[in-house]
């Protein structure tokens, strides 16, 4: 299918036909009437150019990524205000002459303001996305085994079987020590969780957590916020750490697949927390 939208960023020469055709029939109404034409011949003239142009707008408009209702409409203006006999319409060339400015006003508009597409606003199922490509050399180290112990990590401290989630972490970490080179930021993030699970285990909340994420981590986090938009450093790790386990899981544990694409909602509420941060 042929797409024949004006590509953003260029500019088409055909808003130029707007004033042409608008004030070309006016001034052809102008000359019909100073050769003594009847009223009837050389008023209508100015109609018609006007007419043609509004129907000019509406193609251009239409074309556009992004459309203007008020220009789509003007054919309809046209035939309201220059074609049925009123009160307006009784103006004449006085009229006509506002009736095309309008246009040609609105044609420069649609070509300047219009032209663009409408920025669309990234889905947190995108930035999701767009992290799991990021993450892609640390994937790549991950075995199926680990990968598995890695995803029932997550999904019990998702359960709420905290216990459950320490020892499997424990597991997922004895596996670490024999990829090469170490995954430093897998390893933190099973730390993490095993630590939180090990607090909620214990009916506690960690405030003064042992394992953190150090600086130069977060170019690899799904979260990057600067120090003035943190408002607790220990939810962020937590946040984290959850979303990195979910992306090595669900990419690197085919038994797991379905059971996190079940849960990937909790990973997006993670991540629509921090939407209005992100998106500064």
């Amino acid at each position: 299918m042929t797409n024949t939208t004006t590509p953003p960023g260029t500019e088409s020469r055909l808003w130029i036909a707007v004033p042409a055709v608008s004030f070309l029939g006016i001034g052809i109404g102008l000359l019909l009437a100073s050769l003594e034409f009847p009223y009837a011949v050389w008023i209508n003239a100015g109609v018609a150019g006007c007419v043609i142009a509004s129907f000019i707008l509406f193609y251009q408009a239409y074309q556009k990524p992004r459309r203007d209702l008020v220009s789509l409409f003007t054919p309809l203006f046209a035939l309201l205000i220059l074609v049925i006999p009123n009160e307006i319409s009784s103006g004449g060339v006085v009229v006509q002459v506002v009736f095309a400015a309008t246009i040609t006003f609105l044609a420069v508009r649609v070509e300047k303001v219009f032209n663009a597409p409408k920025p669309q606003e990234k889905t947190m199922k995108q930035m999701l996305n767009e992290y799991i490509e990021r993450v892609g050399p640390l994937l790549a180290r991950i075995d199926e085994e680990t990968g598995h112990l890695v995803a029932q990590s997550l999904l019990t401290y998702k359960f709420g079987l905290y216990s459950n989630a320490m020892e499997k972490s424990t597991e997922a970490l004895a596996r670490l020590d024999a990829i090469t080179p170490r995954p430093v930021l897998l390893e933190r993030a099973l730390l993490i969780l095993r630590e939180r699970a090990g607090g909620f285990a214990d009916s506690r909340v960690t405030t003064n957590p042992e394992h953190v994420f150090a600086e130069e981590d977060y170019d690899d986090l799904a979260v990057r916020l600067t120090k003035d938009q943190v408002d607790d450093p220990t939810v962020l790790d937590l946040d984290n750490a959850l979303i990195l386990l979910y992306v090595v899981g669900i990419e690197t544990s085919p038994d797991d697949e379905q059971a996190l694409e079940e849960h990937q909602r909790f990973i997006i509420q993670i991540l629509e927390g921090y939407k209005e941060k992100l998106a500064r």
